[in-house]
């Protein structure tokens, strides 16, 4: 064969695999929602360039997720039913986590008993910054977890309000509560009460897992790095 035949098909080649590679690297799990019934608005996810989202999460419709965001593999975050999900910067959702709500919109009007409200704005799931959402836990809306929060895994929020710095260990369901600022939940119990939730006990310097849950957000945000900086220099093989 020709140096010149076998240069063309050299070429050739290299651009296949280049378009090959170009097309697995679109983010297709990034997806807008479909039109219903009760909402004929199709929205797509609104995502921060500083936000890491692995290629096997799920990311539909009415979501927001703010800077440096971690979305682990198999999750899914789905704003197609509760619209509007809100994710804080520095936040992670870790692997096999769901985040959906019930229905809170009906041709634009708002069902208000289904959403939770930040700042006067209403939101199916409201998750502010530096939370840790860890393995196969559920945030289901109308919810909001605040600032700072430690979510354990296998944990199942519903209907609840979770305030600033609080542990819920893993296992543990909270549903239709607000659980105090500063409280933990141990692994496996289930609070559905408010009288339960009020009586929740404080988290001290002496609690198993004080201050654990900075030093989750900060392997998650090293993990956000590494990952970006990896896309990027595969985007530059191209």
């Amino acid at each position: 064969m020709k140096t010149s035949n076998k240069l063309m098909i050299g070429l050739t080649i290299t651009s296949i695999v280049g378009k090959v590679i170009e097309k697995m690297m679109v983010k297709d799990n990034v997806r807008t929602n479909t039109q219903t019934s009760f909402n004929k608005k199709v929205d797509t996810p609104m995502v921060k360039p500083s936000t890491y989202i692995h290629h096997h999460a799920s990311v539909i419709g009415s979501v927001n997720i703010m800077e440096n965001v971690f979305v682990g593999p198999f999750s899914s975050i789905r704003g197609d039913e509760g619209l509007r999900i809100h994710i804080g910067s520095r936040s992670n959702i870790q692997d096999g986590v769901v985040i959906h709500g019930i229905k809170n919109y009906d041709q634009g009007s708002i069902v208000s008993e289904n959403n939770v409200f930040e700042k006067d704005n209403p939101y199916s799931v409201y998750v502010g910054e530096n939370v840790s959402i860890a393995h196969q836990s559920q945030i289901h809306g109308p919810s909001k977890v605040s600032n700072n929060v430690f979510v354990g895994m296998q944990a199942l929020v519903f209907k609840a309000i979770i305030e600033e710095n609080v542990i819920l260990e893993p296992g543990c369901k909270v549903i239709g509560v607000t659980i105090p600022k500063n409280r933990y939940v141990s692994a496996g119990r289930v609070i559905t009460k408010q009288e339960e939730a009020d009586q929740l006990p404080e988290i001290t310097p002496e609690y198993n897992y004080f201050g654990f849950n900075p030093k989750v957000v900060a392997v998650n945000l090293e993990l956000v790095n590494g990952y970006k900086k990896e896309e990027d220099n595969k985007r530059n093989q191209i």
